[in-house]
């Protein structure tokens, strides 16, 4: 466990290191129409859920 949280904590200083430099670009924020996109895939994933349940 010691030595996974030592890969961990090197993989997360090398990443931070990363993002402070000065040409890093950020990725674009997620947009209104994105958040409805995922909203739209969960609920359809849910209907089929239920759906499969029912059918069984």
């Amino acid at each position: 466990m010691l030595l996974f949280m030592n890969e961990f904590e090197k993989e997360l200083e090398g990443r931070i290191a990363l993002m402070e430099e000065e040409g890093y670009v950020f990725p674009e924020r997620f947009s209104k129409r994105d958040y409805i996109a995922v909203a739209v895939v969960a609920l359809v994933c849910t209907i089929g859920l239920i759906a499969g349940g029912i059918l069984l």
